[in-house]
């Protein structure tokens, strides 16, 4: 017996069938096929009997009743369901093989089925054995096998025995052992493969050729060859197992062992192998067990027959012997039904062989720690993923336990995705393993697993162990970058490796990262300035607003130039989204989606940079405002951003701050700050907060700054009174002079101020030009002039300055008292004859001389009426009139509607207080209320 390289199991379990019936009882079992799950067996006496999966066995006569006839072949073809036949007369050397198909299903409903008889020739006149028989599924093809070396191929509708043709294929020197057909995923290409005692061949069947493929100058013994499911064919040498195609040989599995039966089951192959009497031991099937195989002793072997014959059940994918057993009587026939494998023996047993279930056979393997085989056999039988999984970390651990780190690790890298990382992390945590441990969490990234925290120790271990070249392989070669690109640009750049991190922050176009990186850890604010030239006005602004005070220690002139493209360029597109919206709601919606930087929210940056400050303010306000026509339809925030920048452009000239840029077009001359601060008042284009300027020039003593924000508001007064303030006579001049014929007030004002400083020089012409205007607009009376004239004992006026005004206005007052006692004299007339008219009526007779109506003038008749105005009328031409003359009823009753009106006003207290307090003359406004006779209307109220 050759001794077995391959490890040894029993991964199926034997067990002998004791009641079996009487078919399989009989001395003689010849022959044994299987197919279309039915079990068929041909005996010594010419009958096949039929066995089903109840083992119920249908029996019928396969030969004719000469002695001496047996089957010699038998073959079951799935298909068509049918059983082809070989009868021969083994007592006559000269007899001829007699061919039958019998039809399976007729068979098993019937007694006397009738098979169809194959017609042919024999190929020599010298009569030899028929070793080997094959046919096509469509049993369109048979091909016969001698002893002689003669191949026969029958080809036509054999099954009905009508049309066959035959001819020779091949003759050999040495005895045909197998046949077999095969044919393409068409069906219209047909090979036979055939092989003799010496000679391994190949046919194509489907033309006329017959000359054939030599595959091998070797062949093999009857029953050693066969067909697999991928239409290879498969011998069986003693030496070993060899594969062969159309082409040629394949592969071979090497097992040494005189073979003489070959069958296949599912992946296995099943060998009956001979075993001598010198090397036949007996199997102790009583110790049989899921370890493998074991033998006795050698000082206990019994050999208690010489036929016995070794039966192997071999894995192929596995590459281990998955049965071996010894069969009394020899192996007589293998069938592979029901799942199950049933090898007859030569003494009438049957022996059933069923395969374990996975679970059972890894179980064995975990037993022996044969952890691959294990892994193997689970992807082999379909094992689901995650199972396997499992194995590898049964492996594992296995390995681990035996120090064995490195090889560990390559199994537990198998298990990713299904056994949680942290459980083999926390293995390798100590500092000598973390080689292993990198490997495994790279491999974690490669398959998309890794979290945040698996990157976070990768890189740790990578800078750990300042391994800069994998770290680099790792970021710069990864195809899918599958980790946390935000932990891994911390990570490296708190271990200090800066080159790493700004590769990846460029790389994902996390810019914020990268300018950090650039400005906070290696100072290189220019590549930072250029890396941000690069970037759209959005995503610019929010980095200068964060970055730019360092940027501006360390580069002013650069960043401030940047600033200004990054602000003129947001404006500019705000703008452009202005014109194209059309105004109105729409614009609003447009302008809001065009990003730019606001000034308001940068001018902090220049905190401890003022100058720069002033001269991004003045490109700013040079480029974009510095025409009143460009501030025209701007948005809210832009508006205020335009003050702001204004007024703090203001602020910076007050506080003595000077740009050392200098904005195109060059000032004939270098001006001083306040010089700028000035023409920035007075510039129309100019939006400033008029409040803030104030106080701006007014707590910085800028006295040119609030005159021109007076004269920009037009507020004459308050600048001349800061002239007053100031003392400034040749501005309260041109001042006079300007708008003094507008405003003549201002002349009350000045004269006040020129009468107390009688010091000026030209301080009586000032006084005579005041006297004059006001004494041209009367805007004070007299008294008050003398009492501002002297009023203060810093008045240096004397009688000489305004000689000329006293005595203008005395003359003036005489005239008008003279005109009035004239008005007085014809009040006092008037009232006189109004009084003595009134007390006559009272007291007197009226005579009525009148003859004529004043309406109609007609002669009056009675009826008439007069009245006391001394007109008469007829009555009928009064009609409705009333009690009032019509002739004096317009004149009495605006009498009346002034009395009325009198009597109103003597009501309106309020009024009259009013008028009194803004009136110059508050005696002329009493006089006149008391001419209008308030008091005559008063009632008394009864208490």
């Amino acid at each position: 017996m050759a001794s077995f390289q391959l490890r040894q199991f029993h991964f199926f379990k034997r067990e002998s069938l004791d009641d079996l019936p009487e078919a399989f009882k009989q001395p003689e079992l010849l022959l044994c096929s299987n197919g279309g799950d039915l079990i068929f067996i041909a005996d010594s006496d010419g009958s096949i009997h039929i066995v089903n999966r109840s083992f119920i066995v249908r029996s019928f006569v396969a030969t004719s009743e000469v002695p001496g006839t047996r089957i010699t072949q038998m073959l079951h073809i799935h298909e068509t369901r049918t059983l082809l036949t070989i009868e021969e007369n083994v007592s006559i050397a000269s007899s001829r093989p007699i061919i039958k198909l019998w039809p399976v299903d007729k068979l098993l409903r019937q007694t006397d089925v009738q098979p169809v008889t194959v017609k042919y020739q024999l190929p020599s006149s010298t009569p030899h054995p028929l070793t080997a028989v094959a046919a096509t599924p469509s049993i369109s093809q048979i091909a016969l096998g001698f002893a002689g070396g003669h191949i026969v191929l029958i080809r036509g509708n054999i099954a009905k025995s009508k049309s066959t043709k035959q001819r020779t294929l091949h003759v050999a020197p040495e005895p045909v052992t197998n046949l077999h057909f095969i044919a393409d995923d068409t069906g219209t290409s047909t090979t036979l493969f055939a092989t003799t005692t010496a000679q391994t061949l190949a046919f194509d069947t489907s033309g006329s050729k017959s000359d054939p493929s030599i595959l091998e100058e070797r062949g093999c013994g009857i029953g050693c060859s066969l067909v697999s499911d991928e239409d290879e064919l498969i011998v069986a040498r003693d030496e070993a197992i060899y594969v062969y195609t159309t082409e040629g040989r394949g592969p071979c599995f090497a097992f040494d062992a005189p073979k003489v039966l070959l069958r296949r089951f599912r992946h296995y192959l099943l060998l009956a192998t001979a075993a001598p009497s010198a090397m036949a031991p007996t199997m102790d099937h009583s110790r049989d067990d899921d370890d493998g195989l074991h033998l006795d002793s050698a000082d206990s072997r019994v050999y208690s027959y010489n036929d016995a014959t070794t039966f192997t059940i071999l894995d192929t994918k596995n590459k281990l012997v998955a049965y071996t057993g010894v069969v009394a009587g020899g192996v007589r026939g293998v069938a592979t039904e029901w799942g199950s494998v049933f090898v007859l023996g030569g003494h009438g047993t049957l022996d059933y062989f069923s395969e374990k279930d996975l679970l059972e056979k890894l179980d064995i393997l975990y037993r022996q720690n044969l952890y691959p085989l294990a892994v193997k056999m689970a992807q082999n039988g379909n094992y689901d993923l995650a199972s396997v999984a499992g194995i590898y970390k049964k492996y594992g651990d296995w390995l681990y336990s035996k120090d064995d780190f490195d090889t560990a690790m390559s199994q537990y890298m198998q298990t990713i995705g299904y056994v949680e990382p942290s459980y083999i992390i926390r293995k390798y945590l100590d500092a000598q393993r973390l080689i292993s441990l990198a490997s495994y969490l790279q491999e974690l990234h490669t398959a998309g697993m890794a979290t945040s925290d698996h990157t976070t120790l990768l890189l740790n271990c990578y800078t750990k162990l300042r391994d800069e070249e994998r770290l680099n392989q790792f970021i710069h070669t990864q195809e899918d970058y599958q980790f946390d690109v935000d932990t891994a640009i911390h990570v490296c750049r708190q271990a200090g490796f800066y080159d790493q991190a700004l590769y990846l922050a460029d790389k994902f176009a996390k810019t914020g990262m990268y300018l950090k990186l650039k400005v906070e850890d290696q100072d290189d604010i220019k590549a930072a300035l250029e890396y941000m030239h690069k970037l759209g006005d959005s995503d610019a602004s929010v980095y200068l607003a964060e970055f730019g005070r360092r940027c501006l220690a360390s580069l002013p002139r650069e960043t401030t130039e940047l600033l200004v493209e990054v602000c003129i360029s947001g404006m500019n597109a705000r703008a452009g989204a202005v014109d194209k919206s059309g105004g109105g709601d729409a614009r609003r919606v447009s302008v809001a989606a065009v990003p730019m930087l606001s000034m308001r929210r940068i001018q902090h940056l220049f905190a401890d940079q003022p100058a720069w400050l002033a001269a991004f303010l003045e490109q700013v306000i040079a480029r974009r405002w510095q025409q009143p026509a460009s501030t025209v339809g701007l948005s809210e925030d832009e508006e205020n951003d335009v003050k702001s920048a204004w007024n703090t452009l203001l602020e910076l000239y007050l506080c003595g701050v000077e740009s050392p840029v200098v904005v195109s077009p060059r000032p004939a001359k270098k001006q001083a700050p306040k010089e700028r601060a000035l023409d920035l008042l007075r510039s129309s284009s100019a939006s400033i907060d008029w409040d803030r300027a104030y106080i701006l020039c007014a707590s910085n003593g800028f006295t040119e700054g609030i005159a021109a924000l007076y004269e920009q508001r037009g507020d004459v007064t308050a600048l001349l009174e800061l002239f007053i303030e100031h003392d400034d006579v040749r501005s309260m001049q041109s001042l006079l002079e300007k708008h003094g014929e507008e405003q003549p007030d201002l002349f009350i004002k000045a004269l006040h101020y020129f009468a107390r400083n009688p010091q000026l020089g030209n301080n009586e012409r000032m006084l005579s030009e005041c006297l004059a205007t006001i004494e041209k607009y009367n805007l004070m009376s007299p008294l008050r002039v003398l009492q501002a004239l002297g009023g203060s004992d810093r008045s240096g006026v004397t009688l000489g300055m305004v000689r000329g005004y006293i005595m203008r206005q005395i003359e003036a007052s005489t005239r008008r008292i003279h005109d009035n006692e004239k008005i007085i004299s014809s009040y006092a007339e008037k009232y006189m004859t109004h009084r003595d008219n009134m007390e006559a009526l009272k007291t007197k007779p009226v005579v009525f001389q009148s003859t004529k109506c004043t309406s109609c003038m007609a002669p009056l008749d009675l009826p008439s009426v007069h009245f006391l105005c001394k007109h008469s009328y007829h009555q009928r031409c009064l009609g409705d009139i009333g009690d009032s003359c019509p002739k004096c009823q317009v004149e009495n009753q605006a009498l009346e509607d002034q009395r009325r009106r009198q009597e109103l006003a003597a009501k309106q207290h309020e009024a009259f207080f009013n008028k009194l307090q803004t009136a110059d003359d508050g005696f002329e406004v009493v006089a006149s209320w008391f001419s209008k006779n308030p008091f005559a209307f008063t009632r008394l109220v009864d208490q």
